[in-house]
């Protein structure tokens, strides 16, 4: 009987995380934190952290265009004592002022997490909010965002598909993945 009430009781067993949803946010705000990214953008670094008129505290938007009904994740980035960008939240958005919003496709994630440049930047300027020069000028750090966000997602074993997204073709862009070229821009 103890046996069984313990089955009854146990939480059922969840899949793997979804991609960009709000529990993975989280574990982004985290994995930002423990990444070279605090210390990049913030005061020391290139002053991210203090543009776009937030005076030390940035909200970042992020979805994926191509997914129908997705809800956008946000991660709230503020300036600790010593003047780094630190990341204080992550989870849904619900609404309310922001000084990012960028909305690339699965695919679009999946291809940046080994590598973006300038010229990647038309590619997710559909959906993009915020200055276009302080986001030129940050492009080695959007780069390192990006390649952050790749790397959770793998050592995650997230579920990369939503309903809009073509599952092969996902799939394939995410077994292209250089994680060589990853490891590199993460300096490890």
């Amino acid at each position: 009987m103890t046996g069984w009430f313990l089955l009854l009781a146990a939480p059922a067993l969840a899949g793997p995380p979804r991609f960009l949803d709000p529990d993975f946010a989280a574990a982004l705000c985290r994995a930002w934190n423990d990444s070279a990214l605090p210390r990049a953008l913030g005061r020391q670094g290139s002053g991210w952290i203090d543009s776009a008129g937030s005076e030390g505290r940035q909200v970042m938007v992020m979805s994926r265009r191509d997914c129908t009904g997705w809800t956008p994740v946000r991660l709230v980035v503020e300036a600790d004592a010593a003047g780094d960008a630190r990341c204080t939240e992550g989870g849904a958005f619900a609404g309310g002022p922001f000084q990012w919003r960028f909305e690339p496709t699965t695919l679009q994630w999946a291809d940046f997490a080994d590598g973006f440049g300038v010229m990647d930047m038309p590619g997710i300027m559909s959906g993009f909010v915020g200055p276009y020069a302080t986001a030129a000028s940050n492009i080695s750090e959007f780069g390192a965002f990006f390649a952050v966000t790749g790397d959770l997602a793998l050592r995650l074993g997230v579920d990369w598909t939503c309903e809009g997204a073509d599952p092969a073709k996902v799939r394939r862009e995410v077994e292209r993945i250089d994680r060589e070229d990853m490891r590199e821009i993460l300096g490890r």
